[in-house]
């Protein structure tokens, strides 16, 4: 599965070393989940979700017709269609 997670860890300013070093993991195995080598566990992603104080959902890719959407400050809104 991949994840957003880099991408919203880059949003907030947070490493991945940062998130491993929380969650008592090596930065290796953060990566390996989130490029897909290792299968990541719900609990892993809602403790990565914690750490990033955001919701799952902000680290599950949206699909193809839709986008995350992010308000002029940076805070996420949810997922919304795309515009056509």
């Amino acid at each position: 599965m991949s994840t957003r997670i880099k991408d919203v860890a880059d949003r907030k300013g947070i490493t991945y070393t940062e998130i491993a070093k929380q969650m008592g993991i090596s930065r290796q195995s953060l990566t390996n989940w989130t490029t897909g080598q290792r299968k990541m566990k719900l609990d892993d992603l809602q403790e990565i979700a914690n750490i990033l104080q955001c919701e799952i959902a902000e680290l599950l890719p949206a699909g193809k017709d839709f986008d995350h959407t992010y308000n002029e400050h940076g805070e996420w809104l949810g997922i919304r269609r795309k515009n056509s």
